[in-house]
């Protein structure tokens, strides 16, 4: 009986231990919970998780600028909710060599991933959104560097080329700029041909097209815009600079009729089609090329032709031929560059005109 006594006894007591720490957690709440990142500064909201996981993901809005100290094998995770406009996600400090990584949504394999963009070893993303999507960025160590970063969340202004603004197809935007200002635009090329125009009236424009992180310009025109061939998935940026005013930035696809160098005719190998030329007149024709020989050439001995091929932007051409082919037609092999575009202009002489045949193979 005694010993009944007391394993009731040790019960009781075990039971009031129990309520006891129940009753404090009701009190004082339970701090278990961690919110926000590892750092502090700047402006905009973070919260919903201490970062180590994409689960556990630091929630950012825009204006968020926060230092985070990672190794050289550590992670860490961000999340973004949309707004329908794009956003610059960038790691600042240049103490930690990083790359910015994204997966968009529920996604597990990532959308875009960059370890450059940004000053020196710091990575920068100029990221399109979708209103109400979640953006998940994981920031990781390269070149086994480790210590603390910034890493901001920015609204692009267009002024400067490492906060453009994201384009693509379709755009139809209006921009005021003064005379001494340079707008930027980023665009990933869908392998297509794409056409950079401005419209208004305004302004006059001077538009450049800067292939990946060149420098110097690939193309260049005033007022009445640039056109190429893209490469799918490489990064162009474009500049445009003018007097003050508003312009409208439009960027289309396209086809052209052959009238002028502006409105070519896109070609590429098996291409076998008639044209009427003039004896004055003149016909253009665009192609992208893949890093092998290539031949133009006419037929059909009706107009004595004359083959001038431009290489990419240039003014002056690159090679000009009135012979080769069978009769009067021109013929001309050219080796090419994977991914450079080709201009060919066909001419009439000899003041003949009439039909011809234009072959690519």
């Amino acid at each position: 009986m005694r010993n009944l006594f007391k394993f009731f006894g040790i019960i009781t007591l075990i039971l009031i231990i129990g309520i006891s720490m129940i009753g404090c957690d009701l009190l004082f709440g339970n701090d278990s919970n961690e919110s926000g990142g590892n750092g502090s500064g700047g402006g905009g909201s973070s919260g919903g998780g201490t970062g180590s996981t994409r689960q556990n993901a630091i929630s950012v809005t825009l204006g968020y600028s926060t230092s985070h100290t990672i190794s050289s094998s550590g992670e860490n995770w961000f999340k973004f909710v949309g707004t329908g406009n794009p956003v610059i996600f960038e790691t600042i400090g240049n103490a930690v060599a990083t790359t910015i990584i994204i997966y968009i949504g529920d996604n597990t394999y990532y959308d875009t991933y960059t370890s450059s963009g940004g000053e020196g070893s710091n990575a920068l993303r100029s990221q399109s959104t979708t209103s109400g999507t979640t953006y998940f960025v994981r920031i990781t160590a390269r070149n086994s560097t480790s210590g603390t970063y910034t890493f901001a969340v920015k609204e692009p202004t267009s002024n400067l080329r490492t906060n453009p603004i994201i384009i693509s197809v379709g755009n139809s935007s209006s921009h005021t700029i003064n005379s001494n200002g340079t707008h930027w635009f980023r665009f990933t090329g869908d392998g297509n041909r794409v056409f950079f125009e401005t419209s208004g009236n305004v302004v006059n424009t001077n538009i450049n097209i800067y292939s990946g992180d060149s420098t110097s310009y690939i193309y260049n025109n005033w007022k009445s815009g640039v056109n190429f061939i893209t490469i799918s998935g490489q990064i162009y940026y474009i500049s445009i600079t003018g007097n003050s005013g508003t312009y409208t930035f439009n960027v289309r696809h396209g086809t052209g009729d052959g009238s002028s160098r502006f409105n070519a005719i896109e070609v590429t190998q098996g291409y076998s089609s008639s044209h009427t030329i003039t004896s004055s007149g003149e016909h253009w024709f665009i192609y992208q090329g893949t890093g092998n020989p290539v031949t133009f050439k006419t037929t059909g001995n009706v107009v004595a032709t004359t083959i001038i091929i431009y290489t990419g932007d240039n003014t002056y051409y690159d090679t000009y031929t009135s012979s080769g082919g069978e009769g009067s037609n021109a013929l001309r092999t050219q080796s090419t560059t994977s991914g450079t575009n080709y201009i060919i202009r066909i001419t009439a002489r000899n003041s003949t005109y009439g039909t011809y045949n234009f072959i690519v193979e």
